[in-house]
């Protein structure tokens, strides 16, 4: 399958250069207050130092709130002021929203708590929903924005469920109306994962065509996709066959995250296990697939699992493992790699995709041969530059 070029150009843009913009996730938002405290301090430094070295584009800031934070924020007005402020005190313009996680996405073990609730539960439109109306009354009317959320849920079930469905029409409504009101035009992009209930864009089209959209009209569709390349790359998608199938379906493409997992090939040495090991701290969970020396696909739903089972360790020829990992950096040493993100990002571009979000939520966490030399802050400018090379390659002030 091809994609048609410009297919997915997002209905109504009208400029012509992509935009890009930092994922708020790689900072806590469980508060309001730790919301501000990250756009006063860590975000605005990262603004501040881009701009240092020559940053000349618009700079996005994709918001994460959890739900206790974003309800808060509905019920106070001159926090709303204050989240403005801090915006435009950084120079960011908040095109895009993360609600895939619901609360305590950096406290504690979070794993598949991560999808809770789903969209069986009328807790996760509803959370959904204030994003949209927060991000849409921080921008102008004609401006069009996204907000990502979880594949339906964990596992098969929710897939399943007439509720998802149900609570899938909800939002869609809900998004039309929004638009109604303030002229922001907002897509709610369901993210495929490892082990969700959609693992893979194509299958989430075909679902979204066949169930939510059998006779709505392409231009009043609000539910599309969000594209996590690290997602693809774990579960084997081709960029060309996501790509096709949003095409042939007619599913908006809500945002690109670039993003890279970690991959090896040729077996698993000593050094790589006390490497992967390592990952194994942090609170999210690392879902793993790859192929055994026969040939065989295998898949374990955390690396922990896989680490635990030696006989195994022993027989894998290559391994990819859902591990967020930063995208300038593609040899993090003892043949651990990142995964390609740049040839999708070139495809996307030619389908007519003009959003796209860095997302490597991991910094905080990760163990520091993963980082520049700078640390965190460093790393998060490097990757910027990174993709800002892969966006707009004749522009030497980006």
């Amino acid at each position: 399958m091809e994609s048609n070029p410009s297919s997915l150009r997002p209905e109504g843009a009208t400029d012509l250069l992509p935009r890009l913009a930092l994922c708020g996730n790689v900072f806590p938002g469980d508060t309001m207050g730790s919301v501000f405290s990250a756009l006063d301090g860590p975000a605005q430094e990262f603004a501040t130092r881009l701009r240092s070295q020559g940053w000349q584009q618009s700079l996005g800031f994709g918001l994460y709130f959890s739900d206790f934070a974003v309800s808060e924020l509905a019920r106070n007005p001159s926090k709303q002021k204050r989240l403005a402020k801090c915006l435009a005190n950084s120079g960011f313009k908040p095109w895009t929203a993360n609600a895939f996680p619901f609360g305590g996405f950096h406290s504690g073990p979070v794993k598949e708590a991560v999808f809770m609730p789903d969209w069986r539960d009328s807790r996760r439109p509803s959370f959904t929903c204030r994003v949209a109306e927060t991000l849409a009354h921080l921008l102008m009317p004609g401006d069009r924005a996204s907000v990502s959320s979880c594949p339906l849920g964990y596992g098969p079930d929710a897939r399943r469920s007439p509720k998802s469905l149900e609570f899938l029409r909800r939002a869609q409504t809900g998004l039309l109306r929004l638009e109604e009101r303030t002229g922001v035009r907002i897509t709610l992009g369901l993210e495929p994962e490892p082990d969700g209930a959609f693992e893979r864009v194509g299958d989430l089209a075909e679902w979204l065509q066949a169930n939510l959209y059998p006779e709505t009209p392409i231009d009043e569709r609000r539910v599309g996709v969000c594209w996590d390349l690290c997602h693809s790359a774990v579960v084997g998608e081709a960029p060309e066959d996501a790509l096709a199938a949003l095409s042939k379906h007619g599913i908006p493409l809500s945002k690109v995250q670039i993003s890279s997992a970690i991959y090896l090939e040729g077996g698993v040495s000593p050094e790589q296990v006390t490497r992967l090991k390592a990952l194994c701290d942090d609170p999210w969970l690392h879902q793993v697939r790859g192929t055994l020396k026969d040939g065989r696909p295998f898949a374990y739903s955390d690396l922990p699992r896989l680490l635990d089972n030696p006989a195994v360790l022993e027989v894998i020829d290559q391994l990819r493992v859902h591990c967020h990992v930063p995208v300038h950096q593609s040899d993090f040493g003892d043949e651990l790699y990142g995964t390609p993100w740049k040839e999708s990002v070139q495809l996307a571009l030619k389908a007519g995709c003009l959003d796209f979000e860095l997302e490597t939520y991991t910094l905080s966490a990760l163990p520091s041969g993963y980082l520049a030399q700078d640390g965190m802050m460093g790393t998060m400018t490097t990757e910027m530059e990174a993709c800002a090379d892969a966006l707009w390659p004749q522009d030497s002030s980006h």
